[in-house]
Formats: C-alpha cells, structure tokens, sequence
C-alpha cells in the first residue's frame, strides 16, 4: 500500500513492503526502518504505519503506538493499557474509531480505556486529525480523532498477501502477529492473529513494577466487490487478556471482546452523486478486575474480591458524498449509537461469586448525530473546508443507589431519570500553498460541544451530591494554524492552537464533603454528622495553547536528523489555577543512517521538569500528584533488511538505565512484593528484537 503524502519528506519502510512515500521535488525517497517520530501529511493530519517498527518498542496496545507523535503522552498505569493524551485533553475529548467503531470500556476507573482493545500491528495506517476539525468522525471530539484503519482497495487480480512479525525483548516480552489477505477481483478474506506477553519490568534502578500482561486477538473480513466501485463486507473479531496494574489495589484478569460488523461502498455513482456508504456494528467488552487472579489479597481487601462490568455499544453510520460542481465536494450523513453498561460485584468470592450474581443496569446512553462537510478549491492552491454538526444525546441513570466506599451506599438523587439534550458543533478552516516557499499555510476555527462521559456522569460524585448526573455539556472553541514546508534538504511542520472551554468537565479527587455516616447497604449509623473524601465532578471555565514541531534534515542520500517537540499550557479560569494533568515540554532528537539494507539511529529524548501542577484535580484517568524533574532519555536502534520480504530491527530503549516517570503517570500503589514508588516509573533499560517477513 502506498499512501501519498502531500507536504513531507517521510517514508515508513516494513517487510511487508508498505511504504509512506513522498510526493514532492525531492531527490530521493526516505526509508525508515525504525519509525522515531511522526510527521505531519497534511493540515491537522499525521499518519504513520502501525506495521513499521518504532522506538521506544510500544506495548500491544494502541495508546503506545500514539507516544511517537508529537502532542501525544500516555498515562502509565502497569506494563499496558495507557490512557493516551493530546494536547492535555485525555477520556472522551479523543476519539478512537476502529474502522469507523466505536469501542468504549466498561471499568469505572479507565482500567480498559478503548485503546486496550486496539492492537495497532493489525492494521494498515492511523491516522490523527487535531482538533476540533472535522465533523464526519462522530460526535465530541475536542481534542482530535484517532483512525484505525484497515486497507480497502480491490485488486485487479488474484493476490495473497501475508505480513508476519516476531518480537523479542527485555523482561520476558514476546509478541507475534499474523496478517495474511487472500484476494480476487470479486471475493477477499482478511484474517489476523495477535498475541503479546511480558513479565513484570524494571525501572532504572532495578525496583520490580507490577506490570505483566498477557493479551491475543484475532479478526476475519468477508468482502465481495462485484465491480471497482462495489464493497459489501462482514467482519468480526475477539480478543481477551490479563494484566497487572501497578496504581491500585486490583488488576484485570479479562479483557473480552467481541465485535460484529458489516459495510456497504458504493463509488462513482454519478456526477452529482458520488459515493454512498453505510456500516452498523456490535461491541462488547466483557470485563473482570479482581485482587487474586494477579496477586494475594491483603490491607483493606483480605479477601478474594471481583468486579465484572460490561458494556454493550451498538453503532451505525450512514453517509453521501456529493459533486455540486469539479471543485466542491460535499459529505452529509447520519450516525447514532447506543450504549448499555452494568456491573456485578462480589466483596468475598469465598462466599458469593460475582459470577454467580445478576448483572446491574446502572446507565443507558444513545447519540444521534447529522453532519455535512463542504470543500471548496478555488485558485490553483487555495481551498476551504468547513462542517456543521447536531447531536441528539441521552441518557438514563438506572442506579439506585451510589457506592460511596468499598462497604457503603447512598440512595441515588437522580435515580431513573432521564437526561436529554441537543448539542452543536461545526468548523471552518482556509489552507493555501505558497510557492515561493514550496510551503502550505492553513488556520481554522472549531467549536465542539461535548457531551459528559460515562466516566464523568456516574462512576464520579458531584460536590453537592453523592450523583454527578447534572454536570454540564462541555463547550470548545478553538482555533488553529500552522504551516508545512518542504525542501529538498529540511521540510517540517509547526502547528499551533489556543482555546476558550466554557464548563470544562474537572475531576477532583479527595474532595472533603460533609455526610450523614452510611452503614453497609446505605443505612445510617445513628444519624452522627462526619465527612469523607470523595471524587467528584466539577465545571470549571478553562484555556489552553500549545505547539508541535516537527522537522527532518537530509545531509545526504543516507543520512537524516529528525527534531520533534511539543507543549502545552492551560489555566483554570475559575480557580485561577493551572490546568491539572499537562504534560511538560518534551523534545526528540534523532540521528539516522539507512542505505536501505543497513540502518542505524540514536534517539534522544528530553522531558522538561513540570512545576505547573494542581495536586489532586485532573482528568477522568488521572490526577496531578505533585512536580516532576526533568529526564533525558538515549535510545539506540539497527536494522537490516535482506531482501524486500525480510526486515530485521533491533533496538535498546533507555541505553542509561535512567529511572523516571511520566509527569501524567498514576501514583503507585502499596501491592505485596513490590516497593511503592511516587508515580508508576517508566521501564529501565530494554533490549529488543524484531523480525518480520512478508510476501
């Protein structure tokens, strides 16, 4: 597969042979072998290819595999299943759509942020589109969207393709990956195997983290394209795992799920008419944590203890592009999805099992959403893209009553009512190339109003009630602007955004709230006034700004230097504070050789030390703990490729050995056998070989 880029000098080299080449003057393509950092394709655009080995090796997931973009950071909480962050904004501000799905988790914690059930090395490209940019993608994407995406292309003759890959490295990890695609002009089918293990780490100085894992997957695509602008495909996919968090109490011993999907293509229709699409889709996650599968129970849960929610999403979407004249094109459409979370909890699986317990309804949601996005060039380099969206949401809270420790209830304020509201988005950007610069120049305004989450409605309190259901709809207007160049020796990109959030949607841990004393099923112990600490769901009014670098410098045909950076800031208007759970300035710095058989680089990563903290407040993932020192991180990589079938790369991540922790990781947790440590530390030094080959 070749995907064109329309700015920059970047290419990604796998054995699969899948390349990212460039459409530009240049003399001569970039191969990387080792993928250190992404760059941008477009205005608001970046793609990169999930196959191609990177640096540092991520782990299954696909909250890993976004760390090499600029903007991205990833909340640690064990060996996997990060939460992943732009541009400060974490939860349901990023959208993940998994060939135009949605995944949602079902712990109340984010032990299974959607990217959990996401294994990148699956898939042909992901693609990101900053900010609040496009309206196509589904509803409430403040931050961006994230795009997993599998290659649709019909051949012109009977194909079989395969792409196989085999990893080795540090603290017992392995991962083997099977992709293989038998095709003819009218009938396809895709199957792939996904399977990634570790044992528990070690940071820089030898202290053991709570971190193994254990994960597979596997998925199957049905296609028939009777002719070029035809597709009807069925597909389906199940995946399961364990893994062992190192920021709590309890670890997660099933990961299931299981998906069912079906698409409809039509292209080239008419003049007018262009294309027509349609999809519907089934995901349930299945989901158990627990404090014995991974570990011994002791302190405040002596005994075995399971907790078993699920959730149930149900999606379609529905859409048609248009042609109101050559340069215009036009995309109107419809999409809606459904969601269904329960739970069963046992606090003694020695005398009754969750497994053996009914399931709980405690919320309903359902979105439905029309959209339309117009682009009109006009001039031989100037065009306007711009989008207006609705959406329809609702919500039922079905608790009757509210966990306020792991022994006591409240009765629900909110119980069985019905929330409902309509919700407005839309954007409008102008991009334009100049020649004189060989360089394309874009600015755009984006406003999104966000609907609150799961996370943010029912598993959290407000600060008046033991209910955060009348949290208000977050409202974002941000604008955007950058400029892409290439050259035939330096190209790059930098983007900027600034931003206004009416009712941004805080989360505030330890909050102390006066309270009657409740007893075991929410009954009063003798009506003595106390308090408590609580989480609870607060709206604030917010800003934020920031930037993302990213250049490539060609010496010579083999040689390359690459520079990333990216930073954000934030204020709490309200509070007059700063904006919890940013991440500090960090740089990328890269040195590469490749004669495309033979490649080597250095990658050196810098974190600068963050001070602007609000302790206690933050996201649905996490909450700000305190200052973060500064870290400087040296990597090392190789690869050969023999043939155009064979890659073989190897690499050492954190060559010094250094001991250091994200600034948005979780603390650590006091578990048995491990010593605590302030914050989840990232892995000490990790040496890794990979192995593909492909036909």
């Amino acid at each position: 597969m070749i995907l064109r880029r329309k700015a920059l000098v970047v290419a990604i080299l796998s054995a699969s042979a899948s390349t990212v080449s460039m459409a530009s003057e240049a003399p001569s393509t970039v191969e990387e072998m080792v993928v250190t950092g992404v760059r941008t394709d477009a205005p608001l655009n970046v793609s990169t290819n999930p196959k191609a080995p990177r640096q540092p090796v991520p782990a299954h997931d696909g909250a890993d595999y976004l760390k090499t973009i600029p903007g991205f950071s990833v909340i640690r909480k064990g060996g996997a299943d990060g939460d992943p962050i732009f541009r400060g904004m974490a939860g349901s501000r990023l959208s993940m759509l998994v060939d135009g799905e949605t995944i949602l988790g079902g712990c109340g914690n984010r032990m299974d942020p959607p990217t959990a059930y996401i294994f990148p090395e699956a898939f042909d490209s992901i693609q990101v589109i900053k900010g609040p940019q496009s309206v196509k993608h589904g509803p409430g994407n403040s931050a961006g969207v994230v795009l997993f995406e599998r290659n649709q292309a019909r051949p012109q003759q009977q194909d079989l393709a395969v792409h196989t890959s085999l990893l080795a490295g540090s603290f017992g990890r392995h991962d083997e990956v099977l992709d293989a695609n038998f095709s003819t002009p009218e009938f396809s089918i895709r199957g792939s195997a996904t399977n990634a293990e570790q044992d528990n780490y070690e940071d820089g100085d030898g202290v053991e983290v709570h971190s193994q894992y254990r994960r597979w997957n596997t998925q199957m695509t049905l296609a028939w394209t009777p002719d070029d602008n035809t597709r009807v495909e069925v597909s389906g996919a199940r995946s399961d795992g364990e893994a062992a968090y190192a920021d709590r109490g309890v670890d997660g011993s099933k990961f299931a799920r299981d998906n069912y999907g079906v698409k409809f293509n039509r292209d080239n229709i008419g003049n007018f008419l262009k294309s027509v699409e349609a999809q519907a889709y089934y995901n349930y996650v299945d989901h158990v944590m627990d404090n014995y599968t991974l570990r011994t129970p002791t302190g405040m849960m002596p005994n075995p203890a399971g907790m078993n929610p699920d959730r149930k999403t149900t999606g379609a979407r529905f859409s048609m592009t248009f042609a109101p004249s050559t340069n215009t094109d036009l995309v109107v459409g419809v999409d809606t999805q459904d969601n269904k979370h329960t739970n069963r909890t046992s606090m003694n699986q020695n005398m009754v099992r969750y497994q053996d317990l009914p399931r709980v309804t405690d919320a309903e949601f359902s979105q439905t959403g029309v959209f339309a996005e117009l682009g009109w060039n006009f001039g031989a380099d100037n065009r306007v893209i711009g989008g207006l969206r609705a959406d329809d949401w609702e919500v039922k809270d079905a608790r009757q009553n509210v966990s306020i420790t792991m022994m006591s209830t409240a009765p629900n304020p909110t119980y069985g009512q019905t929330r409902s509201e309509t919700l407005n988005s839309g954007f409008l950007r102008y991009e334009t190339g100049l020649e004189s610069i060989d360089s394309t120049f874009y600015v755009g305004v984006g406003h999104n109003e966000r609907f609150p989450d799961y996370w943010e409605l029912v598993s959290k309190e407000s600060a008046t009630t033991v209910s955060a259901m009348n949290t208000k709809s977050e409202k974002l207007t941000q604008l955007d602007t950058g400029l892409i160049y290439k050259g035939e020796k330096l190209s790059g990109s930098v983007s900027a955004f600034y931003n206004e959030i009416d009712d941004f949607i805080l989360i505030q841990s330890g909050y102390i709230k006066p309270v009657m004393a409740m007893g075991g099923m929410g009954g009063m112990m003798g009506g003595m006034a106390t308090t408590r600490a609580a989480t609870i769901t607060r709206n604030v009014d917010a800003r934020s700004w920031g930037m993302e670098v990213d250049a490539m410098y060609r010496f010579n045909l083999h040689w390359r230097s690459e520079l990333t950076l990216a930073s954000v800031r934030g204020t709490n208007l309200t509070d007059n504070r700063t904006l919890p759970q940013l991440p500090p300035l960090e740089a990328r710095l890269s040195l590469q050789y490749d004669n495309n058989v033979w490649s080597a680089g250095l990658l050196w990563r810098a974190l600068a030390k963050q001070d602007r903290v609000d302790v206690g407040r933050g996201n649905i993932a996490g909450q700000d703990i305190g200052v973060t020192d500064s870290a400087n991180i040296l990597s090392f990589n190789a690869g050969w490729k023999p043939t155009e079938r064979v890659l073989v790369t190897a690499g050492v991540d954190n060559l010094l050995d250094k001991t250091y922790a994200e600034h948005i990781s979780r603390a650590g947790a006091a578990i048995p056998g491990f010593d605590q440590t302030t914050r989840v530390n990232e892995p000490g030094r990790t040496a890794w070989l990979k192995a593909q080959y492909s036909f």
